[in-house]
């Protein structure tokens, strides 16, 4: 009987695993740590990193907080509109969500969504994150003003945040 058959020809033992099964538990078990990884990382305090661990275990470092005065638009830029939604965006939905804010930043894009609206996308330091504004008109002369890497100050309403970006709506340029 050959070493390399799977089974005995006569009785039909197994002889040895077959590759195919050894690649399924191995898939298997890479799905199932992705899976605890997954969980894991959810149900964990997220770790910090060496520099924004120090700063946020510092007792005498203040954190930037908007507070609403009333009769009185805030001023943020978009950095720290995101960097608010991003520390504590139940803290931030009751500061901007459904109030009027002044955002200033520099446009990253100027595109329409899927409705025909316009939507400026200002950066905030990070390739990967924006802050989307809608703005109020589709056609207004202004918007000819917008170009991508110049500062611009937006007057909107907080509409809260969709996958971590802020958002904005009924939007004017300043």
């Amino acid at each position: 009987m050959s070493r390399s058959a799977y089974a005995c020809r006569r009785c039909g033992k197994s002889q040895r695993v077959r590759p195919r099964t050894i690649l399924l538990c191995l898939a298997a078990g890479l799905i199932v740590g992705m899976f605890a990884v997954a969980s894991a990382s959810a149900i964990l305090p997220q770790a910090r990193s060496a520099e924004g661990g120090a700063a946020a275990k510092a007792p005498t470092q203040v954190q930037h907080a908007v507070v609403p005065v009333p009769g009185r638009t805030p001023e943020v830029t978009a950095t720290d509109l995101w960097m608010t939604y991003s520390r504590d965006a139940v803290a931030a939905d009751h500061l901007y969500r459904e109030h009027p804010v002044m955002v200033t930043g520099t446009v990253r894009s100027v595109e329409r969504n899927y409705e025909g609206d316009m939507v400026v996308r200002l950066g905030t330091g990070d390739a990967f994150e924006t802050v989307n504004a809608t703005l109020a008109t589709r056609n207004d002369p202004v918007l000819a003003t917008l170009t991508k890497g110049r500062p611009v100050s937006l007057l909107c309403v907080g509409r809260g945040t969709l996958m971590g970006a802020p958002l904005l709506a009924s939007c004017f340029v300043r």
